[in-house]
């Protein structure tokens, strides 16, 4: 087969493609594209499914992410990867070459497969997903967390036009322990304020949020930030091994890391509250 470019369409990943500047010793997992003939799923276990969009399956050695919405005959693309995702092999026989741009083709590395990928991934390696908004501010980095509506994005669109920090995402964030420290990453999977940037602070405070008429903060106890914070993080429920492990890292975040339920209104003074509370201190 003659040698095709591959390209993600998302414009927010840009900045997170590391290109020739990507340092060797980073973590790294190797994505192949195969086009043509599917691999046959016979055999295999299913193990969840969304009955909206994609499954899982597995079998002794490989997980199995097959991506096929009920409106298609077949599958869009199936992904396999090994236990370590060091090694991820993409199949599809959808992709076309687009038109202008010769033998290029979207990667469909996109949502839900790369956040897939990640979850497992950092299972076994310090690592986690979380469904949070995030900001640097001060050389330290702030996690605000909750479910869809609990003010991630409004609370990012007021510190951003209060110009209070780096916003580095306004849905998802990236917690991982790097020498011994709670270490917070952006990442290109924005929420409705649309804010995807590539940096990274030690972690210094959790907020979970909710909304509220005044404002306020109030510190949680492991065990209460522990139970409010596990809902808000990508973990297969459905598979244990990882599922364990996510969850003893969980663990070790909030234990490491002060956690604080922030009730707040949705107005510009909230932004001023916050900052106060950091300048004298819980």
């Amino acid at each position: 087969m003659p040698a095709i470019r591959l390209r993600i369409a998302n414009p927010l990943y840009r900045s997170f493609m590391a290109g020739e500047t990507a340092k060797k010793e980073n973590l790294k997992i190797e994505v192949c594209l195969e086009l043509g003939q599917l691999p046959p799923l016979a055999g295999l276990e299913k193990i969840f499914s969304t009955d909206e969009s994609w499954s899982m399956y597995r079998d002794e050695n490989e997980h199995w992410i097959v991506m096929a919405p009920p409106v298609q005959a077949e599958p869009f693309w199936i992904a396999c990867f090994d236990r370590r995702v060091s090694q991820v092999t993409i199949y599809s026989r959808a992709l076309q070459p687009l038109a202008g741009r010769g033998k290029t083709v979207d990667l469909p590395l996109g949502y839900p497969l790369d956040q897939l990928l990640l979850m497992y991934f950092f299972a076994p390696r310090q690592g986690l997903l979380a469904h949070a908004a995030g900001m640097e501010y001060g050389d330290k980095a702030f996690l605000f967390t909750g479910a869809s509506g609990a003010g991630k994005s409004t609370f990012s669109e007021l510190l951003a036009a209060a110009k209070t920090g780096t916003i580095l995402s306004d849905e998802r964030m990236i917690v991982r322990e790097i020498e011994g420290k709670m270490i917070a990453f952006g990442t290109p999977w924005a929420g409705t304020a649309g804010i995807a940037c590539n940096g990274s602070a030690p972690l210094a405070g959790i907020f979970l949020l909710k909304h509220g008429r005044e404002n306020g903060i109030k510190k949680l106890a492991g065990a209460e930030a522990l139970d409010r914070m596990l809902p808000l993080v990508s973990i297969p429920w459905y598979d244990p091994e990882p599922m364990i492990e996510i969850i003893a890292f969980a663990k070790r975040v909030v234990a490491a890391v002060p956690c604080y339920e922030f009730s707040f209104s949705p107005e510009p003074a909230a932004v001023d509250f916050f900052r106060n509370f950091l300048k004298v201190g819980s």
